[in-house]
């Protein structure tokens, strides 16, 4: 854990500009130290296994293996122990959130009179609702925690508690906050201290850290502008994080600002309606070309010095030197062929036993030569493709500095610099990384855990390397290995080949081959770079998307939305009247008679898989006047990823289809039907809030649906879809704002 401020002020001399850059140069350096001394607590701590440090965060915010009150808790606590409430709690994750605010409910913040009017306030918030929805969990769990002084904020929350909430909290009736990453965006919120529980977020793929510039927007909350001289940043992290990482974090830049513009269907096609306007004016015209066109002069100028590098350097006999350059190349070429050969399970393992010599190297980190100790096969990765082989992990035993070490994460180890003293680590390597395996073999000590047995194999490996002075001795790949392939046969006649060429070539013998050598292969590499520059170049004059547009012009065409000459037809009208989900199949679901058997309790439960985006836990079991719509819906949607695809739109029908998460049609139904609120609620364990958020998005969407109906002439089904409006428009899903 470490702590910052972020709104003190820099010290600076008025007296001499000089004396102020001075005064900036010794209070960073000081920060720089602090920040050494912080992360060296922190490695020291992992290395102790002291539950003060290290250890793994569960997710109440306990460390692993320790007893009472956690870290979160403590904190807080000490935080208002020292008057530096309010305090804004940061977690990325809604029921984290909960779980900390639970864990501090026994404290008390507020006076008697500040619970008065935290009550007062919470009971005229909550006044518009009917008696049954005053009653909603939700509703009655939190006036406690609010009375006391603690907060609740994320997505999950009814609407009008998050409001209650937002207010309380600028009013200063809130001394702690516990809030998702959504509470910093868009909403004017300060605090005096802000508190980090943890340096990683789910991203929807992983987890992973959070960049600078997330950390700059919700550190920026720390510090009121006319109350505070500065502001407090509190960020728990345990010894995982690296230095350069936290580094990255602290001192990175904010995010840039990038256009997030991309083509839409009812964009193209709104587009298409306009006679003084057509989609290729507004994709040349964007924002989002703009900023493409900006790179423009850099490339020119970037290409221009490559060219002026590439002109300087003068080869003696040129052609001559280029001819072997490319020899060379093309044994290098082959020799990473053989490689690959090697590198094959059914080929290497069976020599990989302990003691044995290979070469290691992972991108540009080069470990060298190290010595085996283990291998396994990884059993959690699910090979699909029968003919892929399965991964095979091999433990190697190589010499590392002494910080990557320090670290104690194997994928931040790194390779001993030049002239340093490492240590000798056994590090867990992908079977790819490993680049050539020596014949020879080593007795290796039974236990490796102590230091001195682990550095007596460094020794070993030295003597080898003085033993065979140009080089270890490296297993055939036929004679030593026993490969049979009539591949690597061709490989290594081709290897043949070449060779005889490079060693009959008259350069080869030349004493000035290393200097023209070197000379020309930095040729060979800027010309790589100019011919990449050029390619870039080529892309930033182009117009962006303009591809996308074809294909999906072509979609449109096919599907009957417009004409080979992009006249827009019937179809187009109608998906011209959709913006707020998929207008292709909407439309087709429209023309293909889909909604015209349904009720309207069933058109908006179907409907509500366009709007509901979150993760839910569990596929609900839907009856069959659910389940058939859906099933007629997903067929439709199959012919349109298929037309799509042939259209050489990048579209895959699996990922097209789970993008429709039907987790909530019950729900929709049941509420349609006229339940109560409480009732859906115990149908799934979707949050309060995301439901509403569901059902506000419907109501849009119904809206445009009877627009879209409007624009065929259906009466019938423009009534049914405005009758959907009428059954979910009601109590607590559609209260009105506090901020109205």
């Amino acid at each position: 854990m470490w702590c910052t401020q972020t709104t003190a002020p820099l010290p600076c001399s008025t007296t001499s500009s000089q004396q102020g850059a001075m005064d900036f140069t010794l209070w960073w350096t000081r920060m720089e130290d602090n920040f050494n001394t912080a992360m060296q607590v922190l490695r020291d701590a992992g290395d102790s296994g002291g539950s003060s440090g290290g250890g793994k965060w569960d997710p109440k915010g306990r460390r692993g293996g320790t007893k009472g009150p956690s870290n979160v808790f403590k904190i807080v606590k000490m935080i208002m122990e020292r008057n530096f409430q309010p305090v804004i709690i940061f977690s990325f994750s809604k029921k984290e959130c909960e779980a900390y605010a639970l864990q501090v409910s026994k404290l008390e913040f507020n006076t008697d009179e500040e619970k008065k009017l935290v009550e007062e306030v919470f009971n005229n918030a909550i006044d518009c609702l009917s008696d049954e929805d005053k009653k909603l969990p939700q509703v009655e769990h939190v006036l406690p925690l609010l009375k006391r002084g603690i907060g609740i904020h994320h997505g999950g929350l009814l609407p009008i508690l998050k409001e209650t909430i937002e207010i309380l909290f600028s009013e200063g009736l809130l001394k702690a906050l516990f809030a998702t990453e959504t509470f910093a965006m868009g909403i004017n919120m300060p605090a005096r201290t802000v508190l980090f529980t943890s340096a990683r977020k789910f991203d929807g793929k992983d987890f992973r850290w959070i960049t600078s510039g997330e950390y700059i927007q919700m550190s920026g909350r720390a510090g009121r502008r006319g109350m505070d001289e500065r502001g407090i940043v509190i960020f728990m992290v345990d010894e995982k994080m690296s230095p350069s990482v936290g580094k990255q974090l602290l001192k990175g830049s904010a995010d840039p600002l990038n256009s997030a513009f991309h083509l839409t269907y009812n964009m193209v096609l709104n587009l298409l309606r306009v006679e003084e306007i057509n989609p290729e004016y507004m994709l040349e015209k964007s924002f989002y070309q703009f900023q493409h066109y900006r790179a423009v002069p850099g490339v020119v100028e970037k290409m221009k010095k490559l060219e002026e590098q590439y002109n300087a350097i003068e080869i003696p006999n040129e052609d001559s030197v280029v001819t072997y350059y490319k020899i060379r190349q093309q044994l290098a070429k082959l020799a990473k062929e053989i490689e690959e050969f090697v590198r094959k399970p059914k080929y290497c393992l069976p020599f990989l036993q302990p003691g044995r010599l290979v070469k290691v190297k992972n991108e540009e980190a080069d470990f060298g030569w190290g010595v085996v100790v283990n291998f396994s096969k990884k059993t959690n990765v699910k090979v699909v493709d029968r003919d892929v082989d399965p991964l095979y992990v091999v433990e190697v035993l190589v010499h590392c500095s002494k910080d990557s070490v320090k670290n104690a994460a194997t994928e931040s180890a790194r390779p001993v610099p030049t002239g340093e003293k490492g240590e000798m680590q056994v590090v867990p390597m992908m079977l790819h990384l490993i680049t050539s395996i020596s014949s020879v073999r080593l007795y290796i000590p039974k236990d490796l855990r102590p230091y001195d047995n682990r550095q007596s194999m460094l020794k070993s490996i030295q003597e080898v390397q003085k033993r065979f002075p140009d080089g270890l001795p490296l297993l055939d790949p036929i004679d030593d290995m026993g490969i049979k392939d009539p591949a690597l046969k061709k490989v290594i006649q081709k290897v043949e080949a070449f060779e005889h060429r490079m060693y009959s070539h008259p350069l080869h013998s030349d004493p000035s081959l290393e200097a023209v050598y070197t000379l020309c292969e930095k040729k060979a590499l800027i010309a790589g770079d100019i011919k990449a520059a050029k390619r870039e170049l080529k892309r930033a004059r182009t117009v962006l998307q303009m591809d996308e547009l074809k294909c999906r012009k072509r979609v449109l065409r096919r599907l009957g939305f417009a004409t080979a000459s992009d006249v827009i037809e019937m179809k187009g009208r109608v998906a011209c009247e959709i913006s707020s989900a998929d207008e292709l199949l909407l439309t087709e679901m429209v023309f293909n008679g889909l909604f015209n058997d349904l009720t309207a309790e069933q058109a908006t439960a179907l409907l509500s898989v366009f709007v509901f985006q979150e993760n839910a836990n569990e596929m609900p079991k839907l009856t069959e006047q659910l389940a058939g719509p859906l099933r007629q819906m997903q067929e439709c949607a199959k012919r349109i990823a298929k037309v799509s695809s042939e259209a050489k739109l990048d579209v895959d029908e699996e990922t097209y289809l789970n993008a429709f998460r039907p987790h909530l049609m019950d729900v929709v139904y049941t509420w349609a039907n006229g339940s109560t609120f409480a009732q859906i609620c115990k149908m799934t364990d979707v949050f309060e809030g995301s439901i509403i958020r569901c059902m506000r998005r419907l109501e849009e969407l119904l809206r445009q649906m009877c627009q879209a109906a409007k624009a065929i002439g259906n009466t019938e089904l423009e009534n049914k879809f405005a009758e959907g409006i009428t059954k979910i428009k009601r109590d607590i899903v559609f209260a009105a704002s506090l901020y109205l």
